[in-house]
């Protein structure tokens, strides 16, 4: 839990999810304006309706984003209840909470609310179609924050992010490094095709958002980097910024099935989220080879 005494003119916010990928870094990212209180599962849990009110009646805050899910999206298609549990029922039970008490909300979703057969980038407009436990529950969340504020006069944000990533934790870009490093041959899907959002920048334009919510209207929207790529173009710019000669090779998706359909196109369209919060929208690999330097800096 991160927790700051400021003075009264900032605006408090709630994270859930603290330890996660998204929300460890909103609970380091600084905004001038904002008081962030990063909370985890064991004070606030969207499966728990009670953690829900006791956490909001005690920190009081003017805005929660909401960066805890269920995310297993293998997994999900065995543990639907589950699934639909946290990303469904815990979201609704999270946005009328919220609502009741007149607290903005910021809900992080994602690309999986769409069946990936697109040949253009998705705007925020675009029907979804999801295919997948894990999909079906999180589009049945974003419905359950629209009904929840629907008669309200506060403010509401459903952010759809794809590829969501980091120079830490376990994830894509680890496991690519560690085998990498012992220098095995890679093979990795080359017909997705997406952008790696580092979790970082996207943490900071959530906070920008917080900050000023006048700035975007409530609603849906999408935020994404520059870039189009596919899993195995992202791993060879992983290599190339880490300095490592990795004999990486292409495959389709057919050759590595999983329980989840995973879909064939995921990039969205974030330029007139960019252009709303007035943030640039950097191209992935620029993005992505900050992040290594200021990792390494770090280290």
């Amino acid at each position: 839990m991160n927790s700051k005494t400021v003075s009264s003119s900032m605006r408090k916010i709630v994270v859930t999810g603290a330890k996660g990928q998204l929300g460890s870094r909103l609970a380091e990212s600084q905004n001038e304006g904002l008081q962030v209180v990063a909370l985890d599962r064991s004070v606030l849990d969207l499966a728990s309706p009670n953690s829900i009110h006791q956490a909001l009646d005690q920190y009081e805050p003017d805005l929660v984003i909401n960066a805890a899910a269920y995310t297993a999206v293998d997994r999900a298609e065995e543990e639907v209840d589950r699934a639909f549990l946290v990303n469904a029922t815990g979201t609704n039970s999270l946005a009328r909470a919220c609502a009741e008490r007149g607290v903005d909300l910021i809900h992080v979703s994602t690309d999986y609310v769409f069946d990936g057969t697109s040949t253009r980038p998705y705007r925020p407009e675009d029907p979804p179609n999801p295919i997948g436990a894990y999909a079906r529950s999180k589009r049945e969340g974003e419905r359950f924050v629209e009904q929840a504020y629907d008669q309200t006069t506060s403010r509401w944000w459903v952010v759809r992010v794809a590829w969501l990533c980091d120079v830490r934790g376990h994830n894509f870009m680890q496991t690519m490094l560690r085998l990498g490093r012992e220098g095995k041959s890679l093979r990795v899907v080359d017909d997705q095709h997406g952008a790696p959002t580092l979790a970082r920048p996207f943490a900071q334009a959530l906070l920008e958002l917080a900050a000023n919510p006048e700035r975007v209207p409530s609603g849906i929207w999408h935020y994404s980097p520059e870039g189009i790529t596919t899993w195995n173009g992202f791993a060879a710019a992983i290599f190339d910024l880490h300095g490592l000669e990795v004999n990486l090779a292409p495959c389709t998706t057919d050759a590595y099935p999983t329980p989840a359909k995973r879909p064939a196109y995921s990039y969205l369209d974030g330029s007139e989220f960019a252009r709303a919060l007035g943030v640039p929208q950097q191209h992935w690999r620029e993005a992505l080879a900050i992040e290594i330097n200021q990792l390494n800096q770090e280290n």
